[in-house]
């Protein structure tokens, strides 16, 4: 059985634990939050403690996710890791995910063999880590991947928090299931329902009147290049001092609405990406593919390209070190390359 032993090793680490530290990933979204909150229920009905931590601030879209006073929002470099005898990175593949641009400092803190891992990406440099406790498998979502290997054979059931928590969680990642099919999704969403999960209500989301205006201001400033099929937005230095001015300093957190109805929803383009400049040398990617036709996977592109990028196959992120003008013709270049 695939990760027959994964699943031994963390269910093993999970009994013998007292105190669990859940550590949530970058995007902040339903996903990692509904999983963190229902693995500390489930931690807690088994009469442990668990405890859900995340290093990056929570965007405006989360701010009213149900639970989130539950979520411990700290700095890394400054959080004390001591007291706690297991840590569970919940939702990503990589340790920039959970710890930041300095992750490698924050590991020396952490000891290696207590920390499991539970995710539906790609695999990262978590898989590399720690093979034999980085449970990674192909699913709708983390939540689906949780219930069926955790809370399902426990036997405990979950109230109807926790259901909505994990309802919020499927629909967010299957985008209302328009992404990628996977096995057992809606036997998953059913048994959501049957436990008290509120359809409506979950399906009930509005957003920051931000997110409408960085909407209109990205499509303005989007490249449509059409022999490549791409929808291409990068944010440089002058053009974070525009956003910075129309929405605050947290600009960045309201791109949802553009990456999920522009970036891949537009005829005849199959890629879009948002590259942003970070400064200091370092520029963020994000993507989104066309799910169906003979698309390319823009993450093994990005990396031929020099990026350091993971994720799912047709939405991911990443990152590259150098200047954005670099980073926007390396990834024109390898893309231009792979189309031919």
């Amino acid at each position: 059985m695939e990760n027959s032993l994964q699943l031994t090793n963390i269910r093993s680490l999970l009994s013998d634990s007292v105190n669990s530290l859940i550590i949530v990933s970058r995007p902040v979204d339903p996903d990692c939050i509904g999983t963190a909150r229902a693995l500390r229920w489930l931690l807690e009905a088994q009469k442990k403690n668990g405890s859900i931590v995340c290093f990056f601030s929570i965007p405006p879209f989360m701010t009213e996710f149900p639970g989130m006073a539950e979520v411990v929002v700290a700095q890394p470099e400054s959080f004390d890791f001591t007291g706690y005898d297991l840590f569970i990175t919940v939702d990503g593949s990589s340790w920039g995910q959970f710890l930041g641009d300095d992750g490698d400092m924050v590991l020396k803190k952490i000891p290696l063999q207590r920390i499991a891992a539970i995710d539906h990406h790609e695999p990262g440099d978590i898989a590399q880590a720690i093979p034999d406790r980085c449970l990674r498998v192909k699913s709708s979502s983390t939540a689906q991947v949780l219930y069926e290997h955790f809370i399902e054979p426990s036997g405990l059931i979950p109230p109807v928090p926790i259901a909505n928590c994990l309802y919020r969680a499927l629909l967010y990642d299957t985008r209302g299931f328009k992404n990628e099919a996977y096995p057992g999704a809606y036997r998953f969403a059913e048994a959501l329902i049957r436990l008290g999960a509120d359809h409506a209500a979950a399906v009930d989301v509005n957003y920051d009147m931000r997110e409408v205006q960085y909407l209109a201001w990205a499509i303005e400033h989007t490249e449509f290049i059409a022999e490549l099929g791409l929808m291409l937005l990068v944010i440089d230095a002058r053009h974070a001092v525009e956003l910075e001015a129309l929405l605050g300093k947290d600009f960045l957190e309201f791109d949802t609405i553009y990456k999920e109805t522009i970036q891949r929803q537009v005829v005849g383009y199959n890629y879009g990406i948002l590259l942003t400049d970070k400064l200091e040398g370092a520029v963020r990617l994000n993507w989104r593919t066309r799910g169906q036709g003979a698309t390319l996977a823009i993450a093994d592109i990005a990396r031929r390209a020099g990026f350091d990028a993971g994720g799912h196959r047709n939405a991911g992120g990443g990152k590259f070190t150098g200047t954005i003008a670099e980073a926007r013709t390396r990834l024109i270049n390898q893309l231009r390359q792979a189309l031919r």
